[in-house]
């Protein structure tokens, strides 16, 4: 069976555009300047400074300091100990006292003491306070006599020169629509 078919076919138009940039110059000469002036003069008398540092408290954090103050520091915290060595005991004691208690307390107790660290701070805090610096300044007396500044400018007229630019529009294709018949055969 023959049948007929229609085509239709279309393009659409395109359109071509070229642009050119404007183009701007300038130039612009340099002006003159001149600069006339005389040196200020500047009369100092002054004191020197003075700098004291005393850094006996880095050394005591360092634990080299002074041996009196080290004793001192040591003696301070012995009261302290005391009173822990005392509950240390008793509560060894409570310990042992339950020998019920399946384990061996003994060997608990010696396995303790041997990863027991001391309590006693034999360096001082370290601090960045340790080390104190006294700083006096120095005593400044100072004149100046002043002189003046002229400064002549004459300024140059810049040339500026503008070239436009353009646009360039133009059909690339035109739009077409085609349109035909041709036999279809349904069983080919």
């Amino acid at each position: 069976m023959n049948l007929l078919r229609l085509s239709i076919r279309q393009t659409y138009a395109n359109i071509g555009m070229e642009s050119r940039q404007g183009q701007f110059q300038m130039k612009s000469p340099q002006g003159e300047l001149n600069v006339e002036t005389t040196p200020a003069a500047m009369e100092v008398q002054r004191v020197p400074a003075e700098l004291t540092i005393d850094s006996s408290k880095a050394w005591m954090a360092l634990g080299k300091g002074n041996h009196l103050e080290w004793l001192q520091m040591v003696y301070s915290q012995m009261d302290q100990q005391f009173l822990m060595n005392v509950s240390r005991i008793v509560d060894e004691g409570n310990r042992l006292a339950q020998f019920t208690k399946s384990g061996n307390s003994i060997a608990d107790i010696m396995a303790q003491r041997v990863q027991e660290k001391p309590s006693i701070e034999y360096n001082g805090t370290a601090s960045n306070d340790n080390v104190r610096v006294q700083y006096t300044p120095v005593d400044l007396q100072m004149s100046w006599s002043l002189h003046q500044t002229n400064l002549n400018y004459s300024p140059q007229r810049p040339e500026v020169a503008y070239t436009p630019g353009g646009v360039d529009v133009y059909i690339r294709n035109q739009n077409s629509l085609k349109i035909w018949v041709s036999d279809y055969d349904l069983y080919g």
